[in-house]
């Protein structure tokens, strides 16, 4: 019952789209008719602004946190539960039922997720996927590439079946990258150059 009441927490705050409220509050638009159409922190940072991106971002890591913290006070911090929570968030997030069950990839969720239940291998995926970020110039895979690192990372050291819905969560991505899998690997992918875009930044690109 603990877990089924977890994972339902973290379904409906997952369903808080900050991308949609940004928008709507600010701008007056529908981020689903724009760009990739999905209500997610990339497609409002591409087609609105990187501000409004981050925003975002902001928006949809705070209702992550607040899912966990939810979970983490009222079963005392047990991981099992923790477990349940983040895959309702990443759930919540990609399937909001107000919105037709059409929602964002969960990037910044897994991402917030992940180092919240295990703060130093949570960072060591991250940086992993930052890296591979700068030398893949490409947004897709890194994000897979450390869920399922981190995926048999739980699997290995806390047990089947949190593994297992680390790894669900990670399917789930999957399922949401998948045109964008496609791309990349038909060569149509697009390419972002984080070292280009900090240099730019600091006024040293040339």
């Amino acid at each position: 019952m603990n877990e089924l009441i977890s994972l339902v927490i973290g379904y409906f705050l997952g369903n808080i789209l900050f991308a949609m409220i940004v928008t709507k509050i600010f701008l007056h638009k529908d981020p689903t008719k724009y760009g990739s159409g999905n209500p997610g922190t990339a497609n409002v940072g591409a087609v609105f602004g990187k501000k409004w991106g981050i925003l975002t971002c902001i928006g949809d890591l705070a209702k992550t946190l607040v899912a966990l913290l939810i979970v983490y006070f009222i079963y005392h911090g047990n991981r099992l539960d923790l477990s349940f929570a983040g895959l309702g968030v990443v759930l919540g997030h990609s399937f909001p039922f107000w919105n037709h069950f059409k929602g964002g990839k969960g990037v910044a969720v897994t991402a917030l997720w992940i180092v919240f239940f295990d703060w130093r291998a949570g960072l060591i995926a991250l940086l992993i996927g930052l890296f591979l970020v700068i030398i893949m110039k490409n947004l897709t895979i890194p994000p897979l590439v450390y869920m399922l690192g981190f995926s048999i990372f739980t699997w290995v050291n806390f047990g089947w079946r949190q593994g297992l819905i680390f790894l669900i969560a990670t399917l789930i991505m999957i399922f949401q990258f998948r045109k964008d899998i496609v791309d990349f690997f038909t060569g149509h992918g697009k390419r972002v150059d984080v070292l280009v875009t900090i240099k730019k930044k600091l006024g040293i690109y040339k």
